[in-house]
């Protein structure tokens, strides 16, 4: 079983299966039965038995909600799942679910999740998708770089080698600088459809279902508490409250509010600017109608140092390579997997460990402040 590792048992099932965690998710309905008079299960197809699906628990007279989405970027909807069985087993119970709703969404981009792929069966990175105006799209920094994110041939064992790497970069580092290399990747780009980042030209359809669902929720409560669970960015091991661009709090605020720390916004001075970004849609869109806040849990992986962000640029790049042009041998394949896999989802004891130890600091810090416990 997945959770027995070097002899460490963990009370969690770190699944790394979409059938069976999906079949771990859809087991809450009992639990949350024992705290809901209501308990809604939905579930939307998305594509190839891959289906977005979610709990709506409420109880009369509830006027608040706490919503709790993953997999976003489908591979890392297999950490969300962990995050989910921690909330139903650990914060369920002592919610205030007399006033208090909750809404669980298992897997917004499930054929990523399936597929052990960041993106969606259309490559379009979902975080990038939703959009309120296609206009100011354009990703100059990409376009310096396009070369080196979009290579049309076979990956191989040459490809992941990370002093290669370190110095086909040295050029972009010497006209970009290093914040022109996460812009260039990260901010997203509606250029290049079989490359990293693409934010697509239109609505993905688990977009559009999301868009509705977001209605539903943001129209129907008097405070939403949402918060979005990620993995793969921030520093090594370390979970990061990473705010909307669009949230007019300041982040050394919030860490006062949850004693909690980093928490940090997606502009350029604290994180990286994002084009399409799920939260800032959701800012932009219900600000100044309702009360809420939207945030994202983002755990850290290998890190913000130079190893770490050549793991990083490395892994998503030679992912997509060998996604779309294939492997020179399966060697190559397996290489290219475990590297894409420790950037999203490692399986050492120690990410685990912190995993679940940041996890448990911050919903205790956030839930406590927004007065959600009993």
């Amino acid at each position: 079983m997945d959770q027995y590792n070097f002899g460490v048992i963990y009370m969690y099932n770190y699944c790394f299966d979409y059938d069976k965690c999906r079949d771990i998710f859809l087991d809450f309905e009992d639990d949350l039965k024992e705290y809901y008079s209501s308990v809604e299960k939905r579930c939307f197809t998305v594509k190839d038995n891959c289906f977005i699906d979610s709990f709506l628990c409420e109880n009369e007279n509830n006027n608040k909600i706490l919503m709790i989405t993953t997999g976003e970027h489908g591979i890392e909807g297999y950490a969300g799942n962990v995050f989910l069985q921690i909330f139903i087993k650990e914060y369920l119970p002592i919610l205030k679910y007399n006033g208090i709703s909750v809404n669980l969404v298992h897997a917004i981009n499930p054929w990523g999740m399936k597929h052990k792929r960041r993106v969606n069966e259309n490559n379009v990175d979902l975080n990038r998708n939703f959009i309120l105006e296609r206009n100011d799209l354009e990703n100059s920094s990409f376009l310096e770089m396009k070369k080196y994110f979009t290579k049309r041939r076979p990956a191989r064992k040459s490809d992941l080698n990370l002093i290669k790497s370190f110095l086909e970069l040295v050029p972009y580092m010497t006209k970009l600088g290093n914040k022109g290399i996460t812009e260039a990747l990260a901010k997203g780009q509606f250029v290049e459809d079989k490359s990293v980042y693409y934010g697509g030209q239109k609505d993905e359809k688990s977009t559009k279902y999301m868009k509705e669902i977001y209605d539903d929720i943001y129209n129907n409560y008097e405070f939403i508490l949402h918060l979005d669970i990620h993995t793969g960015a921030g520093p090594k091991n370390k979970m990061s409250i990473v705010n909307s661009a669009f949230s007019n709090k300041e982040s050394s605020a919030w860490e006062k509010d949850f004693g909690y720390s980093p928490v940090v916004k997606t502009d350029k001075s604290s994180f990286y600017e994002i084009k399409g970004d799920m939260i800032d849609y959701i800012y932009k869109k219900y600000k100044g109608k309702n009360y809420f806040y939207s945030t994202c849990f983002e755990y850290g992986t290998y890190g913000e140092g130079l190893i770490g962000s050549i793991k990083t640029i490395k892994s998503l790049v030679v992912e997509n390579q060998e996604w779309h042009y294939g492997s020179a041998n399966s060697k190559t394949k397996e290489k290219v997997d475990q590297m894409f896999r420790g950037l999203f989802y490692p399986g050492d004891d120690s990410w685990k460990k912190s995993f679940e130890e940041d996890t448990r600091q911050g919903l205790n810090g956030v839930l406590k402040y927004f007065d959600f416990f009993k």
